[in-house]
């Protein structure tokens, strides 16, 4: 088992593969009372186009099938399993992002015990016809609730305004029509492709002895071996052009809300993806950030209020800016956010600062042991260690960091989206 030592933040990471492919790591707290534990498939709502495990031509898939999925494995022909857990004294949860699905407990104690009984949940999937269409009325209703909410409908009307062939387009849990497209063969199917050990990653951090807690994974586990299969995905081709620069819809709120939505090319940049996340968000930070004079200044213009923010997403298949925020006069707030994109000018020092504030920050979360196991998986997706955080952000400067806004940021390539009160 590999053991890697991170002096700057006192941690030590333990890492093995285990016979069947699955990637194991373990990262040892003593002091803690409580462990967490993830298991995460490489397979979320990005992957609609593939090569099953068992066939040769690239199918395509429903929105929505991978949150389906998260949520039917929880469904046993013995019950429920979120039950069995909480009779163990562990809680138990779940998410599916762009990129994977992550089941994750955190225990006290019978963390074996709770380990063992996660892998048997991820590795025996039971769907029935009726389960899954009692699915689809759960989650449909879920859709519903969440497309009344304004700031919902805002963030997804500029999604499908930016993009146009990108999946990011569609809503996580997919739509009323694609989800009622789903049976359990659609599940099976998706399952046995992505829910693979060698696609997959084991997390587990605690009080716990790494070698102990490796040698039960790999000896007393329920993970077979298996045919190696490493899914294959179709390429996303998505054109540079936003589809389109301006979208507006009336709809029950009292004030306008805009959100500003910029695509990059941030995969261009010969490096890797966290050092480009975090020299995109100082920048922003810099321009837009609550301790800048610009902020200020639209507070004090009343152009907005503690509803403004921006956000930089970074994924392997794609990237954008977004900046939102109720206004009075969505006009003037975006001639102003362009204006100031242009002109402003950037202090060396207020840079060190940032850059600072941050690196303490990451090392105070690390105390955090759910910030540590969600974040660990997300990274290594991304091609890196969680704690080699802490070294890229020393190496960060303030020239890069200018260098690689300005070559993946085009301002004419915006889209203005809007909600406006009716009427």
């Amino acid at each position: 088992m590999k053991k890697q030592y991170y002096k700057e933040i006192d941690e030590t990471l333990y890492e093995t593969k285990l016979d069947n492919g699955l990637q194991l790591f373990i990262i040892p707290k003593a002091g803690f009372q409580k462990t967490y534990v993830t298991m995460t498939t490489k397979y979320g709502s990005l992957h609609t186009d593939f090569i099953p495990a068992e066939g040769n031509d690239m199918i395509n898939t429903p929105a929505g099938v991978a949150h389906f999925l998260e949520h039917k494995m929880f469904e046993k022909e013995a019950g429920d399993m979120f039950n069995v857990f909480s009779e163990q004294g562990a809680s138990v949860n779940a998410f599916t992002s762009y990129d994977r699905t992550s089941y994750l407990f955190t225990a006290v104690d019978h963390v074996e015990e709770n380990i063992k009984l996660l892998i048997e949940m991820v590795q025996k999937p039971y769907f029935s016809e009726t389960s899954v269409q009692k699915e689809i009325g759960i989650i449909a209703e879920e859709i519903k609730m969440y497309q009344e909410q304004p700031n919902y409908r805002l963030y997804y009307q500029t999604l499908q305004a930016m993009y146009q062939n990108h999946p990011v387009r569609q809503d996580i849990a997919g739509t009323l029509n694609s989800i009622n497209e789903i049976t359990a063969e659609t599940l099976y199917t998706c399952y046995h492709t992505f829910y693979r050990p060698e696609n997959m990653v084991m997390f587990v951090v605690g009080n716990v002895e790494p070698a102990a807690i490796a040698e039960f994974i790999s000896e007393k586990q329920m993970i077979k071996n298996q045919p190696v299969y490493q899914p294959v995905t179709d390429d996303i081709r998505e054109p540079k052009e936003v589809k389109e620069r301006f979208v507006s819809t009336p709809t029950d709120i009292t004030r306008p809300k805009l959100m500003l939505g910029i695509k990059s090319d941030c995969h261009l940049q010969n490096r890797p993806l966290i050092q480009t996340e975090f020299e995109m968000m100082f920048i922003l930070e810099l321009l837009l950030g609550e301790q800048s004079d610009f902020y200020h200044e639209l507070l004090a213009d009343g152009l907005i209020d503690d509803s403004f923010g921006y956000s930089f997403i970074l994924e392997p298949t794609f990237s954008h800016m977004l900046i939102a925020g109720a206004t009075p006069d969505p006009e003037i707030l975006k001639q102003r956010i362009i204006e100031r994109f242009e002109t402003a000018e950037f202090d060396e020092s207020a840079f060190r600062r940032l850059v600072k504030q941050t690196t303490g920050e990451y090392i105070a979360s690390f105390n955090s042991l759910e910030y540590i196991a969600n974040q660990f998986t997300r990274y290594y997706f991304n091609g890196a260690i969680l704690f080699d955080i802490v070294q890229v952000l020393q190496q960060i400067n303030l020239r890069d960091a200018l260098t690689t806004f300005h070559q993946a940021v085009d301002m004419t390539n915006m889209t203005d989206s809007r909600l406006v009160p009716r009427g």
